[in-house]
């Protein structure tokens, strides 16, 4: 199931268009010389794509949205048996030694809003690579101002009708030293005032090659790359990414024209290529011409051209099809994980809670149908064991919402009644005191932690730090107990104070208030039930 919105942030297109660019850059190094031209100039329109339109397609193979981009998912609880009970108010009964810290940014009160800065950073950058790019442009177009129209010449009108272009205006320019194209809604044809028009092969070769830039819209995609850099001007990979696609524009355009033409006359193209050439350093970005850039690089790739068999054409756009839907469903924007409640039964010792491994719409009141199918799980489920309860729940909620099990991301912790918790612990030494804490064996427990549970507790200070280990099905089986003296005591404790050294303590109130673990509590007909929520 596909699921598509339009609100990627800019900072997550730079990223995934990012990655884009690295993979193209690794499949054009090793697959250049054995696919088509066609093939990499597809590729980089759909780099272009990714960096400029901020859509999100989600899909089975989307990769995963960093932790931290994640909506915090809510923290409520369902309990049946014959009743059920949603969102439920938790009851804070577990004390927490952890103080809440603050980072000082600021000096004297004095805060600096990095959001503003980055974004005023940002702004000055595209603006001042958009006024450059314009100059350019500007520059060009002065150029060309003084073009002639070619009106009479019958070898240039008779050359573009037979290429099916005779609607393509040529003009001559003593400015220019190399054909080009410009123009996007209507591309014209410039070429150097001091070329030999006698020559009727090198026009045929050079209008052969300028038409197919016309037929390719090779200037439209430039205009596209010109916004990506006004957008992302402050990336790199993006640089690398022009200069590439201009020389596979031309490559693209050389292996159209030598489809067109025989093996003999392949060497006479190969030499109008290097008498056209542009002496510089680089192709321009705004007008599609021939240059002097990898023209020994070009000029080989010509002699060795062969043409591709149906084989590798064949091969050819299966590739580009997968690397379509890779690159269009590989990022995805953020969103909430949050599916269902942490839901426990009277029939099962365990507890279940679901979340998203990526965006997707459910339907109408997904939650609440979430909760059902889970605890109908549980309720049924005679084997008690929290990997067959897993694959349970995800296959019924695969079946629910009719999509993949992998959509789905399991939490599958003990969920057991309070007077079943103290009759364990009472068995290895744990007891809860007046104040909430545990205490093992007469000693203050610092740090305390039921992984398999879900329970934590913590505070400044105490003897000992205590670890319950439970075995598969749940039971317990021992204690690790870390005293004084001890090196992961010892590691911990120097851990803390130079947390403290780091951080600033907020106010004590508002610490007790933010530092406190927080429990669920649902009454039944068996007494309370935990759900603990972390």
């Amino acid at each position: 199931m596909l699921h598509f919105r339009m609100d990627m942030p800019l900072y997550l297109m730079a990223f995934y268009g990012s990655i884009m660019i690295v993979i193209v850059l690794i499949l054009r190094s090793f697959l250049k010389n054995y696919l088509p031209k066609f093939v990499f100039p597809i590729m980089w329109g759909l780099v272009l794509v990714r960096l400029l339109v901020p859509f999100s397609l989600s899909s089975p193979i989307s990769a995963p949205v960093p932790e931290w981009q994640i909506a915090p998912t809510e923290n409520t609880a369902v309990y049946s048996r014959d009743i059920l009970l949603e969102n439920t108010d938790a009851t804070a009964t577990v004390a927490s030694e952890n103080q809440a810290y603050t980072y000082s940014t600021g000096l004297d009160g004095f805060t600096i809003n990095w959001g503003l800065v980055i974004s005023i950073i940002f702004v000055l950058g595209a603006a001042a690579t958009a006024s450059f790019l314009f100059l350019q442009k500007k520059q060009y177009s002065e150029k060309l101002k003084n073009s002639l129209l070619v009106e009479h010449n019958q070898t240039i009108n008779s050359i573009l009708r037979e290429m099916g272009m005779g609607h393509i205006l040529v003009f001559t320019n003593d400015e220019i030293a190399s054909p080009l194209v410009c123009g996007i809604i209507h591309p014209c044809i410039y070429l150097p005032a001091a070329m030999d028009f006698r020559q009727t092969t090198l026009l045929r070769h050079i209008l052969a090659h300028e038409t197919m830039h016309i037929k390719h819209k090779d200037n439209l995609l430039k205009a596209f790359l010109i916004l990506v850099l006004c957008m992302h001007w402050y990336n790199p990979l993006v640089w690398i990414m022009s200069k590439c696609l201009s020389s596979d524009l031309e490559a693209a355009c050389d292996g159209a024209v030598l489809r067109q033409i025989d093996e003999d006359e392949r060497k006479s193209y190969a030499v109008s290529l290097l008498s056209m050439a542009i002496s510089g350093n680089h192709s321009s970005l705004l007008y599609s011409a021939f240059s002097k850039t990898e023209v020994e690089r070009r000029i080989r790739s010509i002699l060795d051209y062969k043409k591709a068999t149906a084989m590798v054409l064949s091969l050819s756009v299966l590739f580009l099809l997968t690397t379509t839907v890779a690159f269009a469903t590989a990022g995805q924007a953020p969103f909430s994980k949050h599916l269902s409640s942490y839901c426990g039964s009277t029939s099962s010792r365990w507890g279940v809670k679901a979340t998203l491994t990526r965006d997707i719409s459910l339907g109408e009141n997904a939650g609440k149908r979430a909760d059902n199918t889970i605890l109908e799980v549980l309720q049924t489920d005679s084997s008690n064991d929290p990997d067959v309860i897993a694959a349970q729940v995800k296959a019924a909620l695969s079946k629910e919402f009719k999509v993949e099990k992998g959509a789905f991301q399991l939490v599958v912790n003990l969920c057991l009644m309070e007077d079943e918790i103290t009759q364990e612990y009472a068995k290895v030494g744990l007891k809860k005191g007046s104040d909430g804490f545990y205490s093992y064996r007469g000693n203050t427990i610092r740090t305390y932690a039921d992984k398999m549970l879900g329970s934590y507790q913590t505070r400044e200070k105490g003897a000992v730090d205590i670890s319950v280990q439970r075995n598969h099905s749940g039971e317990i089986t021992s204690i690790l107990v870390f005293r004084e003296g001890d090196a992961e005591f010892d590691r911990r404790t120097k851990e803390i104070k130079q947390n403290q050294s780091y951080y600033t303590t907020f106010d004590e109130s508002e610490a007790n208030t933010q530092g406190v673990e927080q429990v669920t509590t649902v009454e039944s007909d068996r007494g309370t039930r935990y759900f603990y929520e972390h």
